[in-house]
Order: structure tokens, then C-alpha cells, then sequence
């Protein structure tokens, strides 16, 4: 499977997105009131410049207490964010964000936003592939062959 059949799959997604001048304070209330774990950092909406996390924001307070929520974006946020493309495989996002520990990935088309994906939303695809496997395997053995709907 590939990024783009997951993508394709979800419902129309706004991207929520976060300028590096914004305070970490800002970022706080988005996460918080969009029920999301990371923000996609952008000057304009499409060029990736950062990506802010819960856990960026934890650790900034963790060190500098309350103070940390005045701080901006482009303060904390991690600078160094890895993409992935629409051709891109399932199996190869979920091995780099295991390897790099992170739940949360651009994808990108001609280095532009498209789509901010999570590890739940890669983990929900995966589980849903194997259970079309599986049923066709079953349809094969048995002759009663499910057609996926879509």
C-alpha cells in the first residue's frame, strides 16, 4: 500500500498549521482544542519549516517552567523534519517514524504540503489491508469472494 491510498481514503482534512512567530502558548490551544499532537510549521501554509509536538512542548517546559509558553515556535519546534511523498510506501513511513521515534509526518509534492499524516492514521490503513487480505484468502479457500467496497 502507499501514501496515497491512505490519504485518499480519509475524509477531506483541513491541515492545521503554525507560523515559527507564533508562541508556543498558540500552539498549546491549537493542539488542545483540535485534539492533535503535532502542528506542521509553515511561513505560508505549504513550505515545511518545522514541526511542533506535544512532547516539544513538555520537555521546553519540563526545563524552563511556565515561562517556556511565551517562547516562539521557531524556538522549540524541531527544525529537522522528515517527509514523505504520495508514492511513498506504508511499510517505509512506519519504519521511519519508528526509527526516528516520531508519530507525526508531512506529506509533501514537489516540496509543498499536502496532507500531515499520524502513526494511528498509518496504523488504521495497515490493519484495514490486512483484514482485505485476509478475507480474500478466505474467499479463495471457501469460494465466497467479498468484494471491497468502496
Amino acid at each position: 500500500m502507499i501514501i496515497d491510498h491512505v490519504i485518499a481514503s480519509e475524509t477531506e482534512k483541513n491541515i492545521i498549521t503554525i507560523t515559527p512567530g507564533e508562541k508556543i502558548s498558540d500552539a498549546s490551544k491549537l493542539l488542545a482544542e483540535n485534539k492533535i499532537g503535532a502542528l506542521p510549521v509553515t511561513t505560508d501554509g505549504k513550505d515545511i519549516v518545522g514541526i511542533i509536538s506535544e512532547r516539544d512542548i513538555i520537555r521546553k517546559i519540563a526545563s524552563d517552567g511556565d515561562k517556556a509558553l511565551a517562547l516562539k515556535i521557531q524556538d522549540v519546534m524541531t527544525k529537522s523534519v522528515c517527509c514523505c511523498t504520495r508514492m511513498d510506501t506504508l511499510k517505509s513511513v512506519i519504519t521511519k517514524m519508528n526509527k526516528g521515534r516520531f508519530r507525526h509526518m508531512p506529506v509533501v509534492e514537489k516540496d509543498k504540503l499536502i496532507n500531515f499524516i499520524s502513526i494511528s492514521d498509518l496504523v488504521l490503513a495497515h490493519l484495514n489491508e490486512v483484514e482485505y487480505e485476509n478475507d480474500a484468502l478466505k474467499g479463495s479457500i471457501t469460494g465466497n469472494i467479498r468484494r471491497q467496497s468502496n
